[in-house]
């Protein structure tokens, strides 16, 4: 039986705005809970004010306290952080619970201690510490517990689908090569380079995740010349990219098999062949792209094709979650399928 995995740097990074607002609205939530289990007289809104002053420098400490331990405890194991975390959390809770006693005798504080007694008073603050100490890292444990599951779930697809070389277009491939050496050799060499740029992006186990649409736009070039010695002029492009759509980022292999799906899927199977439309912008923080092929009117649906849009969508769906979006639009003339991916860097890093 294998060793539970231990999650790495399951600790959230507390020395951030947005992260220390989520403690202090927790801490809010805690003051509300306790202000209502109270007695319900005159005093609910000062005691409420008075909860949330002193869970609100609980929390802001503790904050404080978790982004020292990330930063300077990262060599202790996942299981090591939790005990420390979980002690410093109890400590910060102590310390503080201590002070506002002592000071509530000189102070309005006292209002929290009318019916409690020192050691009441603590254990009480203490309790309540433990708890919700013990229910937030174990979220902090299971998330990034989930999250690296998710990470090994999107590798495994991206290197299922950086394996999917179809045997006929290699071996199409190979044959016009071999048709253009004896009287085209320059535009043979070519081909070859291009088609080892793709069987070097699909078989590489050193492809990034993410790339940017400039680099993507090289395997879907070499792809689409490749096609054209085999379609001739059966295969044209529509290529429409926004200058600053090209320094955007996407996760790699996202958009070359899609180009591929239409040209396969769409273009190779009329007689006439078609266009294949291709235009990429920015808009609103999110890169948005399209991908349409023409279809015949009797064309049915290719299921190939959806294998392979159900394989990019979940790979979107593990990194941005619902962030990103895939949509597939099918009429009698044409497929149309549609991606927008946001453009934030701690989403991309």
């Amino acid at each position: 039986m294998q060793p539970a995995r231990e999650p790495v740097e399951f600790l959230p990074d507390f020395c951030t705005a947005p992260r220390v607002l989520r403690v202090l609205m927790v801490c809010e939530a805690v003051a509300v809970v306790l202000a209502l289990g109270g007695s319900l007289s005159h005093e609910l809104a000062p005691r409420f004010l008075l909860l949330s002053i002193y869970l609100q420098w609980i929390g802001i400490c503790s904050a404080a306290a978790l982004c020292l331990i990330r930063r300077y405890a990262g060599h202790l194991s996942a299981r090591g952080l939790v005990l420390l975390a979980y002690l410093t959390l109890l400590a910060v809770t102590f310390a503080i619970t201590e002070i506002t006693y002592v000071a509530g005798r000189y102070s309005g504080f006292g209002l929290l201690l009318q019916d409690a007694s020192h050691l009441g008073f603590l254990g009480r603050s203490l309790g309540i510490c433990a708890v919700v100490a013990a229910l937030a890292l174990r979220y902090f444990w299971l998330r990034s517990d989930w999250q690296q599951r998710a990470e090994a779930e999107m590798r495994a697809r991206l290197e299922a689908l950086q394996a999917r070389i179809e045997p006929h277009f290699l071996f199409n491939s190979l044959n016009s090569v071999a048709a253009l050496i004896a009287i085209r050799p320059a535009d043979a060499e070519y081909a070859l380079e291009d088609l080892a740029a793709l069987l070097r992006a699909r078989l590489s186990s050193e492809v990034p995740a993410v790339t940017t649409l400039a680099d993507e736009m090289t395997l879907v070039n070499a792809y689409v010349r490749i096609e054209q010695l085999r379609m001739g002029e059966r295969l044209r492009m529509d290529i429409d990219i926004a200058a600053a759509a090209m320094a955007c980022r996407l996760p790699s292999l996202a958009l070359q098999p899609l180009v591929e799906n239409a040209i396969g899927h769409g273009v190779a199977r009329l007689p006439r062949g078609g266009v294949v439309s291709l235009s990429a912008r920015v808009d609103g923080g999110m890169l948005v792209l399209r991908v349409a092929n023409p279809l015949a009117a009797d064309t049915p649906a290719v299921p190939g094709n959806r294998q392979a849009l159900v394989n990019i969508e979940r790979r979107l769906a593990l990194r941005y979650g619902e962030a990103a979006t895939l949509r597939i639009t099918r009429d009698k003339e044409q497929f149309i399928v549609d991606m927008h991916l946001p453009q934030d860097e701690h989403r991309l890093s």
